[in-house]
């Protein structure tokens, strides 16, 4: 095994070890590579339209389930690089600067805020899996941390015993029976797959669906850098660790929406296999 691959299996190892339960990551929600938002929302629409249009759509694909489909890629890389581009120019220093300079206290209070709206989401996707145990974990997390935990500020549903189960409505499309889909990286969003454009739109419109009236630009514009500063220690892992960026973020975003997808249980089998390509290829 390379060194690349071993970067990659780090990588995810890392990501997938908060991701169910727990935290945000490669995306799904939200991160590496690219990473949706509630910020996001003025751009994600149109280009998630577009992103469709050059992907098109549900077309069957073949190979194994969740396998890496880039039949897009040229276009892809096109759109990684400039997001990058913007992303080191803009948002990465913002990050920074807002890890540096809020007190942590305040830092943790706006992860768990806007972590809190997702719960209504999360837990809407677990009835649609089948699950409702997971489902109503979720809506009960919302509404412990809503009100106890001051309007979400403060994770109090988590030491109760109730831990989120972070879905979306791209794993319910997968629990379905829509395994394979074709990557596409949606410029200035980030990584997704055509199956998942839909989770990634409603993960951008949530905030201001569920705030109504007293949603505000600066509460999305916090969104953004909040969730860019929590995809800081991996993207720098992602950096330092590939030979390509690129690829080496598409290959850990498949890899992190199985393991979603399957509630931190994937097949054995998927990964093995997946290692055993990469060695091959070299």
């Amino acid at each position: 095994m390379n060194a690349r691959t071993t970067s990659i299996g780090a990588f995810n190892r890392r990501e997938m070890g908060a991701a169910k339960p727990g935290a945000t990551g490669l995306n799904g929600g939200s991160a590496p590579g690219g990473y949706p938002s509630a910020g996001a929302s003025r751009v994600a629409g149109p280009l998630l339209v577009a992103a469709v249009l050059l992907q098109g759509a549900c077309a069957s694909l073949e190979g194994p389930d969740y396998a890496v489909q880039d039949p897009g890629e040229k276009f892809n890389r096109a759109s990684f690089e400039f997001s990058e581009e913007v992303d080191r120019s803009f948002l990465v220093p913002v990050a920074r600067t807002y890890q540096r300079v809020l007190p942590d206290p305040l830092e943790r209070g706006a992860s768990n805020f806007f972590a809190n709206l997702r719960m209504v989401d999360s837990g809407l996707n677990g009835f649609l899996q089948g699950k409702p145990k997971s489902g109503s974990t979720d809506l009960m997390r919302f509404l412990l941390n809503s009100t106890l935990g001051v309007a979400g500020l403060f994770d109090v549903a988590t030491p109760a015993g109730l831990r989120a189960q972070n879905e979306d409505f791209g794993q319910t499309l997968a629990v379905w029976g829509w395994r394979s889909s074709r990557y596409v990286y949606v410029p200035l969003v980030g990584p997704s797959t055509v199956r998942d454009l839909p989770a990634m739109a409603l993960s951008a419109f949530a905030p201001r669906l569920l705030l109504g009236q007293y949603h505000r630009l600066w509460v999305s514009g916090v969104g953004l850098v909040g969730t860019r500063a929590d995809a800081l220690a991996l993207t720098d892992v992602r950096d330092a660790a590939a030979l390509d960026p690129y690829a080496f973020t598409r290959e850990a975003y498949y890899q992190r929406r199985e393991f979603l997808i399957h509630d931190g249980q994937p097949p054995l089998d998927d990964f093995d296999s997946f290692f055993n390509e990469a060695d091959a290829g070299e």
